[in-house]
């Protein structure tokens, strides 16, 4: 599928009229970091607590690293994604804004309004480094979601070990996810990575849905290996 892309630079478009929401779109990469470590430590203190035996612990907690991978590929797949017309109904708007425009009040429609508000931003500024990680106002109801529906399926007891592996997975994919597109990667894994993404991105948003592993995109059939990547300038 072809789509135009309107920047690969570090640029960014006004979301909002409103000041005070605009601000709270700009995150700093380091955020997700500061919030949820401590949190790890302390669901990690607290499975201590209910003393459950290191060995379970840690099965609990890869059992949350693997749930969250789950995870990102469905919500990447299913909640992010809208069909082609939206997306380059999206694309187009942003192309006809003038400068300093929100685009937001621009966009018709609640279909182009969640694609863009949940990752149309990015797909069309894809290297904005103020707009890849998660914004807390929407990563904290997610987190404590899952926390308490861990708890309500599996226990107040191991909930803990697996949401602390969960949190970690999620950090690793928002840390993942800014490398790919702002640090200069040189490991085979790393660059492996960056491929596969930059594939999602500039080949076909359609394919390659996980960024912090290709996993679940080759056990669904999304996987689009092979092919070159063009960037635009």
């Amino acid at each position: 599928m072809a789509k135009r892309y309107v920047s690969n630079k570090d640029e960014s478009v006004r979301m909002f009229k409103s000041d005070f929401y605009e601000k709270f779109t700009h995150i700093h990469p380091a955020v997700p970091h500061m919030i949820y470590i401590p949190v790890i430590a302390a669901m990690l203190y607290w499975s201590y607590r209910f003393e459950i035996p290191w060995g379970q612990a840690a099965l609990l907690f890869l059992a949350g690293m693997a749930i969250w991978t789950l995870t990102e590929y469905l919500v990447h797949r299913f909640v992010f994604h809208v069909r082609t017309e939206i997306m380059e109904q999206v694309t187009q708007v942003l192309s006809d804004l003038a400068p300093g425009e929100p685009a937001y009040p621009a966009l018709k429609g609640w279909r182009q309004k969640h694609y863009f508000l949940a990752h149309g931003v990015h797909h069309d500024y894809p290297n904005d480094s103020k707009r890849l990680v998660m914004a807390p106002v929407i990563s904290i109801p997610l987190g404590l979601f899952f926390y308490f529906a861990f708890r309500f399926v599996f226990g107040a007891d191991v909930a803990p070990a697996m949401f602390a592996g969960m949190l970690v997975g999620y950090l690793i994919y928002d840390t993942t996810h800014f490398a790919v597109h702002h640090w200069r990667l040189r490991g085979r894994t790393t660059l492996y990575l960056k491929k596969h993404h930059y594939r999602h991105h500039y080949q076909d948003p359609d394919k390659d849905y996980g960024v912090s592993s290709p996993f679940w995109d080759i056990v669904f059939g999304t996987w689009g290996k092979g092919g070159k990547i063009e960037e635009p300038a």
